[in-house]
């Protein structure tokens, strides 16, 4: 919706990208390997299961857990802010990894267990 607003009210002059991440990650290496400030998305999910309060989640280890770091996208958005940078049009971006690094929700599961042993949360 907001794509259709924006061609239909935007000055044709003003450059504007839009953004749009997957679901985001922690970190991958900015500023710390896993840094997050927020327990929404995918952390809210390892914080729950790597707390244990939830052993199990209704789904397929199968299926593409489509993350992406916020490292990467807060990059993406600066990139592309420089590349868009006075050009005057509405360009739409997607930020995601399924396509390039597949992340399965079973590789999801045991990348975070992995993590979490060797850094317990402290609740």
């Amino acid at each position: 919706m907001v794509e259709r607003t924006l061609k239909k009210l935007r000055s044709p002059s003003l450059p504007v990208l839009l953004v749009r991440p997957s679901i985001i990650s922690g970190a991958m290496r900015d500023p710390i390997p896993g840094w997050t400030d927020t327990i929404s998305a995918a952390g809210g999910l390892s914080i729950i299961g790597g707390a244990g309060i939830v052993y199990w989640i209704h789904g397929s280890e199968k299926n593409i857990a489509d993350l992406i770091p916020v490292d990467i996208v807060a990059n993406m958005i600066i990139v592309g802010t420089c590349v868009h940078a006075n050009k005057p049009s509405l360009r739409i971006v997607h930020s995601a990894s399924s396509h390039r690094m597949p992340l399965t929700w079973g590789k999801f599961r045991d990348y975070t267990y992995e993590f979490i042993k060797k850094q317990p949360y402290k609740i």
